[in-house]
């Protein structure tokens, strides 16, 4: 995943959450399947990351989907925080 900075300010280290999901709104229903630790972030520049998870054998996923939560603990203040989830899916 590219996780981007698309503000004017350099943004804090933070967190990146990933979650498995029914449907492709994010909720308190869905399972956390790993997080990854984002550094520091210059404005308009971007950092990739990558998920490897494995599902434990006879999991059905798909239909599925996976979403990321950027800032998943709310240490980068910022004025809006409508841009800080992306739905992959439905998984195939």
């Amino acid at each position: 995943m590219n996780i981007q900075n698309t503000g004017a300010k350099n943004a804090a280290a933070s967190t990146v959450k990933c979650y498995l999901s029914d449907d492709n709104i994010f909720d308190d229903a869905d399972t956390l399947l790993k997080q990854k630790s984002v550094t520091n972030i210059k404005a308009g520049e971007s950092s990739d990351k990558s998920l490897k998870y494995t599902f434990p054998y006879g999991e059905t996923v798909t239909g599925k989907y996976i979403i990321a939560v950027i800032d998943a603990d709310n240490t980068v203040v910022k004025t809006g925080e409508d841009n800080n989830q992306t739905v992959y899916g439905p998984i195939q």
